[in-house]
């Protein structure tokens, strides 16, 4: 049975490592499965973005887990059947602001991101002044909660794991949006294998 490295950014609950060392997350059990019914080992590896997507380009790893799709993506390499969409949520402590229509309305508040994240076009494009890069969501949520920032951009299930059940968030309901996300492999055998065990479930 050949082998593949696959490899993920840390995001619980989909893809982390837990207190004993053990990978572990519905995304992670779902590409581990799949790729374990089409016929292959995996050796995982999950780690910091800016590590696992050059180790991914250079052929050090095989296969990749939870990306956006994008020109230059489809154009390098191969990428799934859509894995799951993504709920991103702009959420706020303040139940003042939860009724936040647009986008461009942000840029009058303070916005907690993910240093080096691609949150979207509707966020990305947001000027750098109104931003305030956090290094993970756990520490967004901290900004948040502490009052650092005015709203935070989260993943929803990621915001559910790690938030305290004594803090109420607002999510700003007009502004949540849907990311599709992949796997990427390097050959397009692995994944044309992956998409048809996933077919067989």
């Amino acid at each position: 049975m050949r082998k593949l490295k696959i490899c993920a950014d840390p995001f619980p609950p989909y893809q982390y490592i837990d207190k004993d060392g053990c990978v572990k997350g519905r995304d992670y059990e779902l590409v581990a499965g799949r790729l374990h019914k089409a016929g292959y080992e995996t050796e995982v590896c999950i780690a910091p973005w800016n590590q696992i997507y050059p180790e991914f380009e250079s052929g050090q790893q095989d296969v990749l887990f939870q990306a956006q799709d994008s020109p230059e993506r489809l154009e390098k390499f191969y990428l799934s059947k859509k894995l799951r969409d993504a709920v991103t949520e702009v959420v706020t402590a303040d139940e003042t602001l939860k009724d936040i229509q647009n986008y461009s309305e942000l840029e009058n508040y303070r916005l907690g991101v993910i240093a080096d994240f691609a949150n979207g076009p509707e966020i990305d494009s947001l000027s750098a002044s109104c931003k305030v890069e956090f290094p993970d969501a756990a520490a967004v949520l901290k900004g948040i909660y502490d009052g650092e920032v005015d709203f935070g951009v989260l993943d929803q299930g990621v915001k559910e794991y790690l938030m305290s059940d004594n803090v109420t968030l607002y999510p700003a309901p007009a502004l949540t949006y849907y990311r599709p996300l992949y796997v990427m492999f390097r050959e397009e055998k692995v994944r044309d294998d992956f998409d048809a065990a996933g077919e067989q479930a």
